[in-house]
């Protein structure tokens, strides 16, 4: 479906002290401008109001294409919609342009909510670092919170719409960091007051501009390697230090079942709550922060360095075991090379009912399984031996071991239960 270019139009702004019309950041306890959008992304043809939603709880949720946990978020904003009809109001902000949005759409799918795309109005009024970033207007029209997106649940809401008294977490994002420096020297050393070793380890940055990232520089001029890690979880930094990779999706030890915990309900301790109220004190636990750089040229000594600030900062002993562990493993059928592609195209594609495998190797089809809750506990190990690239298409095969045993065997493939002795990232208590 084609699209017009969207536009964001102020047919009205109610005056603000101490904001002009030119600069209207806007904080908690401002009143929200009576704002009109016209032609809305989904809704051609139609325009939004904020003058028609007075008594109403409105909430701007500002997200990106190229955030995971934005885009999953969609059903559950849907969701709540749906519950509270016309009590509320949610609208999806967006800078991506409509071509941006087009494109993405043609790949999920498109949420019913309203989408205003292109936008740059809002953004300008609750300047953001990172998304999913809500803010939530109270039927009186002023803006009650400016928070984070898992705050948005059918209790908070009902509280808000009952008059109680609701105290969420308020995003308290700077706008100014300096990313490429040194986390000691950014902002003049405002940021030193978390650090609590010295190679050096640091707590969670409520401060910093991105939700989460990860560098590893070796600078072959003057022979130093140099590690940064801010706000990732310490089990991905386990991974990342142990399995040698910086991109812990790309470790041997990248999914759980590859982990042994050494203490009760260790995996407990490290899983992400389901609990929105657990959320900030899992956080304070579990994401650190670290950064490092020596004067050696050799990765894998860098790693082992890594390996070593790992035991000394952090609360677990972890190190690597070749264990025998209970396991499936895949194996190669006589007929496998009737799967052989078929044409030059590399992809891998699959929804909650079809998997799609075209021209790659079986150690992808493997890595695939691994990522399912299938084998959260027992790992799929490659005894293949097969290099060559194939062709493998599943069809509701994902949810029950039976079924999917079937269709690979009907393509092929074995899969068996057995024990197998492998490499198993080993966390235990110090």
């Amino acid at each position: 479906m084609a699209h017009k270019m969207m536009r964001l139009i102020f047919l009205c702004l109610i005056p603000l002290g101490g904001h002009s019309q030119n600069d209207q950041t806007l904080s908690i306890g401002d009143s929200m401008p009576l704002i009109t959008f016209k032609e809305i992304f989904n809704k051609s043809g139609t325009s939004i109001s904020l003058s028609d939603y007075k008594g109403k709880l409105i909430i701007f949720d500002f997200w990106n294409k190229w955030c995971p946990s934005c885009i999953e978020a969609f059903p559950k904003m849907e969701k709540l919609q749906e519950e509270f009809g016309d009590r509320i109001k949610i609208l999806l902000i967006t800078n991506d342009t409509n071509k941006d949005l087009i494109k993405l759409f043609k790949k999920i799918k498109q949420p019913a909510l309203p989408i205003l795309s292109d936008d740059s109005i809002l953004c300008r009024m609750f300047p953001h670092a990172t998304v999913p970033h809500h803010v939530w207007i109270n039927p009186d029209g002023r803006i009650q919170f400016i928070t984070d997106g898992y705050n948005a649940t059918s209790q908070n809401v009902s509280k808000i719409l009952d008059g109680k008294d609701v105290k969420l977490n308020v995003k308290k994002e700077a706008t100014d960091v300096d990313k490429n420096s040194e986390l000691w020297k950014e902002g003049n050393g405002r940021l030193q007051k978390f650090i609590h070793s010295y190679s050096f380890a640091m707590t969670k940055l409520n401060e910093i501009i991105d939700a989460t990232y990860c560098k590893y520089i070796k600078d072959t001029v003057n022979n130093t390697c140099y590690f940064k890690f801010v706000n990732i979880p310490i089990l991905n930094f386990y991974k990342i230090a142990f399995g040698g990779n910086i991109v812990f999706t790309s470790s041997e030890f990248t999914y759980n079942n590859r982990i042994q915990f050494k203490f009760p309900e260790g995996d407990k301790f490290f899983k992400y709550p389901d609990d929105t109220d657990s959320i900030p004190g899992w956080e304070e636990r579990n994401l650190v922060c670290y950064e490092a750089k020596w004067r050696v040229g050799n990765d894998s000594l860098a790693y082992q360095y890594l390996q070593n600030d790992a035991n000394k900062f952090f609360p677990f002993s972890v190190k690597v075991e070749a264990t025998e562990v209970h396991c499936y493993v895949l194996k190669k059928l006589n007929h496998l090379s009737d799967t052989k592609f078929k044409n030059k195209e590399n992809s891998i594609k699959y929804t909650d009912s079809s998997y799609s495998l075209k021209n790659m190797p079986p150690l992808v089809l493997v890595k695939s399984l691994n990522n399912l809750a299938l084998f959260r506990k027992l790992p799929v190990v490659d005894e293949t031996n097969y290099t060559a690239n194939i062709d493998i298409y599943l069809l509701n095969a994902f949810k029950d071991i039976v079924e999917l045993k079937k269709q690979l065997l009907a393509r092929g493939l074995a899969l068996e239960e057995g024990r197998r002795r492998i490499k198993m990232l080993v966390i235990g208590p110090k």
